[in-house]
């Protein structure tokens, strides 16, 4: 039998506790109400909440990296939201992530990933000749559906109001919901315009813990929307990009980026409650169920606007049962959504969340990140739930009225 050998003065000792509270470890009362909360915990496999502290706080670093817990969590931060002692999961496991011992076990699709981002601006490789070559066929599609030359997707434009900053799958597999934001911002009728530099709205460096890649890709992110002279960066709907560039960049960066910053749901939102924005609910004509993003939601704040917008645009929202700072996460969170090994276990992790949409008796499921919106569409064919799965923008383009 392996001795374990307790150890105060470890890497990940040093890297916690800098904090009053979240990454605070050392104060854990092992009440075990982080498990209690683990959508995971049940089922098979998973990782154990309180024991990863426990094995942080305890010295045991090396057993911790070789455990697999470390890349099993979901980081969706539900198993502390209730930590008497304001631990948040995320910031431990990010911070034991970052261990040198850890690096090795760092997915090879995100791995590669990061360096595809920090090399040519987008994870999955793109490079700028192929993403302006991508962008102008789309924007001639785009003038012929809108029955406009004047309809443009424009690149590389200064001085505009927007930049859009899309997600990869945007300029990837889902081509279409590229189109149906330039549909929005068409309607708006305001400048906007999308960058050749920096292509992808995701930081990877926040999964692998590792601050210095999170601030580069940052940092190129608000240095390009700067020399464009833009007054808004408008994100896609992405749930980690959220909550790096709403609540993280400024300390990334030690200052303010020089613009606002908001995801493309909240923007429609203050679009329709300015009436430039008017939306035909009979488009939808049914009632949808929504589902928060961890990061959009628990992790930021950002419960309202996806849900206000989504009424807009079809009959009615119900809510899934637990929502909100309760809400289940959709078994895609933490990196294991990037990491195309996972897909069988990712079924597992959702199976809580499959539950629920089944529980909801409806056939139409929103959401406001595109991550989310891949693992609930893939969790609705898997237990064979017969849900439509659609992103709260998409809804919001398709009922615009123009």
């Amino acid at each position: 039998m392996k001795t374990a050998i307790l150890e105060k003065n470890t890497e990940l000792s040093r890297l916690l506790n800098r904090l009053t509270q979240g990454d605070n470890a050392d104060e854990c009362l092992t009440c075990g109400i982080c498990n209690s909360r683990c959508t995971w915990f049940d089922q098979p496999g998973g990782p154990l909440p309180r024991q990863i502290v426990r094995m942080a706080v305890l010295g045991l670093e090396q057993e911790l990296v070789d455990s697999q817990m470390l890349w099993d969590c979901l980081i969706c931060n539900r198993c502390t939201q209730d930590c008497p002692m304001g631990i948040d999961m995320d910031q431990v496991v990010i911070r034991a992530r970052s261990l040198a011992a850890s690096k090795d076990q760092i997915p090879e699709d995100i791995r590669k990933g990061i360096q595809n981002r920090l090399e040519l601006g987008d994870v999955n490789g793109l490079t700028k000749e192929d993403f302006v070559d991508t962008v102008e066929w789309i924007a001639e599609e785009f003038a012929d559906d809108m029955e406009d030359p004047n309809a443009l997707i424009p690149h590389d434009q200064s001085d505009c109001k927007f930049l859009y900053l899309p997600n990869p799958r945007e300029l990837g597999v889902n081509l279409m919901h590229l189109t149906a934001m330039a549909k929005l911002f068409y309607a708006m009728g305001e400048t906007w315009t999308l960058s050749s530099d920096h292509t992808d709205v995701t930081n990877w460096g926040y999964f692998v813990g590792n601050d210095d890649v999170e601030k580069q890709i940052a940092r190129r992110v608000v240095e390009t929307a700067e020399a464009l002279n833009i007054e808004t960066l408008v994100l896609s709907e992405c749930g980690h990009a959220y909550h790096v560039l709403k609540c993280r960049v400024a300390k990334l960066l030690g200052r303010e980026p020089g613009f606002s910053i908001v995801s493309i749901p909240e923007l429609c939102l203050e679009y329709a409650n300015k009436g430039v924005l008017k939306f035909d609910p009979q488009v939808h004509p049914y009632d949808i169920a929504y589902h928060d993003p961890c990061n959009i939601a628990r992790k930021s704040g950002g419960y309202d606007a996806p849900r206000q917008l989504l009424a807009m645009c079809c009959n009615g929202v119900r809510e899934l049962v637990p929502n909100r700072e309760n809400g289940i996460c959709c078994g895609g969170g933490g990196g294991i959504l990037q990491d195309s090994s996972t897909t069988k276990k990712r079924m597992i992790t959702g199976k809580p969340k499959a539950d629920q949409m089944r529980a909801t008796g409806l056939k139409h499921l929103a959401t406001a990140c595109l991550s989310c919106h891949r693992q609930l569409g893939e969790l609705s064919t898997h237990y064979e739930l017969g849900m439509k799965v659609d992103t709260v923008a998409a809804l919001a383009s398709e009922s615009v009225i123009l």
